[in-house]
């Protein structure tokens, strides 16, 4: 009888460890929510205008323009663990053929919805959509779970691309949420 109660707990044990989380986008927000999530997160994560400020980036004669850039961005995974919102925003990258390169991080908003809190953790490399799906999910499990992503940055990933930033030179800068260099 011991030895069945210790294979049941055992065989509940690996149960729960191998749980994956869902990440689709749909299971956590509606159409609607998706579009104002992503309305919070383009300025961002989106090109600006040629020759803008960083703070220009919020005035409102720029909103056709984040507008058309939303329209080129898409949602690959989303979670929300508490009062933090994990994503994964992926775009089509410059390229003779078919690439795109995704941006991984989490944020929080505040009671009335404003962005409070914005960190973009990882961007990846170019990648053909196959590969880029696989590794960015890859990556992005690993970040809602709290797991370090160091070795998957491109000076410890043994010559296979997964983190193009951040690297030895560039970070992300949570205080002005925007990515810098290191002046050396």
């Amino acid at each position: 009888m011991k030895k069945i109660y210790f294979i049941a707990i055992v065989w509940l044990v690996l149960l729960s460890c191998t749980t994956k989380n869902d990440y689709t986008v749909s299971a956590h927000l509606t159409p609607q929510q998706q579009d104002e999530t992503m309305w919070k997160l383009i300025r961002y994560i989106g090109r600006s205008p040629e020759g803008l400020l960083f703070e220009e980036r919020f005035y409102a004669p720029y909103d056709s323009f984040y507008i058309e850039q939303a329209k080129l961005h898409k949602f690959d995974a989303f979670y929300k663990k508490g009062d933090i919102n994990y994503f994964l925003i992926s775009r089509r990258a410059p390229s003779l053929v078919d690439k795109r390169v995704a941006t991984g991080g989490r944020f929080k908003v505040t009671t009335n919805g404003k962005l409070d809190e914005y960190e973009e953790v990882f961007r990846t490399w170019k990648m053909v959509p196959d590969t880029l799906k696989e590794r960015s999910l890859f990556l992005f499990d690993k970040l809602v779970k709290g797991e370090a992503l160091d070795s998957y940055e491109t000076r410890n990933s043994s010559g296979i691309e997964y983190i193009e930033f951040p690297d030895e030179k560039t970070y992300f800068d949570k205080d002005a949420k925007q990515w810098k260099t290191k002046l050396n």
